[in-house]
């Protein structure tokens, strides 16, 4: 319990140490940054490690040391109180060579209470696990924001004293006076700090003399980035953020990640219509991610895996690969449309906004919706992890299936000891039961699990290989949606209201989720019920699609039968969708299948004439899928609704204007450069290097020559070559967004895993991806006059 009299004689000490600190942290700031800069710079990691640790002393040294001392201690060891205080106070931090410097820039520019929320935020670890644990006292507020001098900065409020102080507790405008005190004593040893690193570079000055001395101002240096050259990572940008300003929301980043990740769900979708190989590849490893795979403590198979019983197996399977396709676009959909109104709303007001005053209305709601989305977006990859994770092929000799419970048939998994033998596995288990269990996901915070996650499989190889190439997809879809709540809950102070604010509108809010969001569970429960597992189980080979075998009357005739059975497939699953109405369920995936996108199909094959021109495009091969589904739809409605009238007629089929050939594809017919859709591109020219990646994306099959391998390394010189900006997002998902190119749509291609190298068959998919993204084709790349000259 504390006494108001204490509190305020201690927050007045320590507001007045915090000010005069960071005024003189201003002071040498705005004089001497590029000095600062540049010394730090010259010096060597051993030199700047003495300078943190006389500055600092018993500084942790690794990343995030909360989450470190969690894993020895015990809640409330004084011992480990700093690493609980101070996370972001690490030597493995502070020690790489930016990140120092843009500390001091944020802190020295900008007055300390654009920091208190987040500096108080950054111990919620400390505070969900019991190891700090702040004094209380009731009916009293402290107040931070807007205010800079030492009489108003922590200032006390009773509730009786202004109107307006109880409505400041209750939104967390204002802090409980414990977390107050705490956030007082933070910002005291952080200023001090500062100070004394910069006092050690600037040697040959005193306080006073800076102090005292009429030393003009300089201009503030360019922005510092921790970024490697010509490659970006958004683990970098999350490492470097605590140390930058934190309301510094940078909307127009996150909208084009998320439009990218859109993207790259709507291409999952046309290339598990168009492409046999890459529907057989899906289901196949889906089906490797089944619980039923993980044999029992006796070492017996589950009865599903037998082959009386293997339909309903696959049925399960190849629905959930159709509801995950289609749950996964709307998601994105409907995130980028909720940013993009979001962005608006920010040009309108960010130029009005200050600290002390409330968000517009509109705004906050925007806000709050997005917030209440994002938590519920986060369930699916997790239960996807936790189903897909014991099962998956690295992990699977670690777990075993346990016994029923309550005489039902629910498959659950346990590790084996041998799991946890190893300390990095122990690591991992104790990471994913972290993030599985909702409570404790809470307690940790969902972006401390998913950094510490993300910061062991870059820095252990051992963990990296238990993890398959979906396991890491889905922890890349789960990380970016955790970076965006955690974007967001950077913006203070009005981020320190959200929460409030989404339990008063919580029945608004979640009406409107049900209305716009919700309707998507329902799919599930439809898609359960499809008999496609017959239809779509690849285990008989009626998917095999010899696209890397040179091209003869046997592999057209096989490409052709993979390319029939797969059209047989979704002419059946479309159908099973179209409901009593006559309309596919759900507005987004229907407007998505309605686009003028064209089915590539193998032509006949023609027996080759030496010396003769190639043969002419098969262009009646292509059928528009807009027409395939629309003529579904119509048969369906005068099927069902034969009442309906003229309502029926009104749907038109719509077409795509006519192509014209262009380069030769790899399915051995000519490439089709469509007049719409795309943008139209000018001729790259490249170096050998990365003309040898184009040349196998847009790769045309012959009788003397075999497609090779692709390097992940050279792909991204080549993408970087044809104007790219190159970025790491979490797990193995890499952006490409345009740099001085007449295209704004950034794509997103997964590293391949745990190879490094890009197999023929998937190459030759993202050369597919390109040409619908840009209306890339083999002849669009040409080698560099340098390199001829050569």
């Amino acid at each position: 319990m504390l006494n108001p009299g204490e509190v305020r004689k201690e927050a007045r000490v320590r507001a007045t140490n915090i000010l005069r600190d960071w005024g003189l942290l201003n002071r040498i700031v705005e004089r001497f940054e590029a000095t600062i800069q540049k010394r730090w710079l010259k010096r060597t990691r051993e030199q700047r490690k003495r300078l943190l640790l006389t500055a600092w002393p018993n500084m942790s040294v690794s990343h995030r040391p909360d989450w470190e001392a969690f894993t020895k201690g015990s809640p409330g060891d004084p011992l480990y109180r700093d690493a609980f205080t101070w996370p972001y106070i690490n030597q493995e931090d502070l020690l790489k060579p930016k990140i120092l410097l843009i500390f001091l820039n944020a802190r020295g520019r900008h007055p300390p209470h654009a920091f208190v929320a987040a500096d108080c935020d950054a111990t919620h670890f400390g505070h969900t696990t019991g190891n700090i644990r702040p004094a209380f006292m009731n009916e009293h507020v402290m107040m931070f924001t807007g205010r800079t001098t030492p009489e108003t900065y922590g200032q006390l409020l009773h509730w009786d004293e202004d109107e307006r102080a109880f409505d400041w507790m209750m939104t967390q405008r204002g802090m409980h006076p414990g977390e107050g005190l705490l956030a007082l004593e933070i910002q005291e040893r952080l200023y001090r700090f500062l100070v004394d690193c910069c006092m050690s570079l600037l040697c040959d000055y005193t306080r006073e003399s800076i102090l005292q001395d009429d030393i003009p101002i300089k201009p503030e240096p360019p922005e510092l980035s921790i970024s490697e050259p010509e490659v970006n990572t958004l683990a970098m940008v999350t490492a470097v953020a605590p140390y930058r300003l934190p309301a510094r929301l940078d909307l127009s980043r996150l909208q084009s990640i998320i439009a990218a990740k859109r993207s790259a769900a709507e291409d999952h979708i046309w290339a598990l219509r168009e492409d046999p190989g890459y529907f057989a590849d899906t289901v196949l490893d889906r089906k490797e991610h089944r619980p039923e795979l993980v044999p029992d403590q006796q070492g017996r198979q589950h009865y599903s895996l037998k082959p009386h019983a293997s339909k309903g197996l696959w049925k399960i399977i190849v629905s959930s690969v159709i509801s995950d396709a289609y749950f996964a676009f709307g998601l994105w959909d409907e995130l980028q449309l909720q940013l993009g109104n979001l962005q608006s709303l920010m040009e309108k007001y960010g130029p009005t906004l200050r600290p002390e005053k409330n968000l517009p209305t509109d705004l906050e709601w925007a806000f709050c919706k997005l917030l209440w989305f994002l938590e519920h977006m986060v369930r699916g990859p997790i239960l996807n992890l936790q189903i897909g994770v014991p099962p998956s092929p690295p992990m699977r000799s670690f777990f075993v299936r346990a016994e029923p419970q309550y005489g039902q048939d629910n498959i659950r998994t346990m590790s084996k000891d041998s799991f946890v033998a190893d300390k990095k596995r122990d690591r991992l288990s104790f990471l994913l039961v972290t993030l599985w269990d909702e409570r404790n996901r809470h307690l940790a915070g969902l972006h401390t699990i998913m950094d510490e996650l993300d910061r062991l499989i870059e820095t252990e190889k051992s963990i990296k290989g238990l993890l398959s190439s979906w396991v890491m997809s889905t922890i890349s879809d789960l990380s970016l949606m955790s970076e965006c709540q955690h974007q967001f809950s950077l913006f203070q102070p009005w981020a320190a209201t959200f929460e409030s604010k989404i339990a008063e509108k919580e029945q608004e809010i979640k009406g409107d989720y049900m209305r716009n969001v919700d309707r998507w569970s329902q799919f599930d429960t439809e898609m359960e019920e499809l008999p496609l597992g017959v239809a779509g189980d690849p285990s008989d080979g009626r998917f095999y699609y010899p696209v890397d075998k040179r091209r003869t009357r046997e592999t057209t005739g096989a490409l052709q039968r993979a390319e029939a059975n797969l059209d047989a497939f979704w002419k059946k699953a479309d159908s099973l969708l179209i409901n009593k109405d006559g309309i596919s369920q759900h507005a987004a995936i229907r407007h998505l299948l309605a686009q003028d996108r064209i089915l590539r199909r193998t032509p006949d094959w023609i027996e080759p004439v030496r010396n003769a021109e190639p043969a002419p495009s098969a262009n009646e091969l292509c059928l528009p899928l807009s027409q395939m589904y629309f003529d579904l739809e119509q048969r369906t409605q005068s099927t069902v609704l034969p009442d309906a009238g003229p309502a029926a007629n009104k749907l038109k089929v719509k077409t795509r204007g006519l192509v014209h050939s262009g380069p030769d594809t790899a399915d051995g017919r000519k490439e089709e450069v469509s007049h719409h859709g795309q943008d139209r591109q000018p001729t790259f020219a490249v170096d050998s290097r990365a003309l040898r990646v184009f040349s196998t994306l847009f790769y045309t099959p012959s009788r003397t020559s075999q497609p090779g391998e692709v390097a992940w390394t050279d792909f991204l010189h080549a993408m970087r070559s044809a104007g790219f900006a190159v970025e790491k997002l979490y797990g193995s998902v890499w952006q490409f967004t345009p740099q001085n190119l007449d295209v704004e749509r950034s794509i997103q291609i997964h590293e391949p895993h745990p190879s490094s190298k890009i197999p023929f068959r998937v190459a030759r998919r993202h050369g597919r991806r390109l040409f619908r993204a840009y209306g890339w084709h083999a002849g669009v790349f040409q080698l560099a006059d340098t390199d001829n000259d050569r």
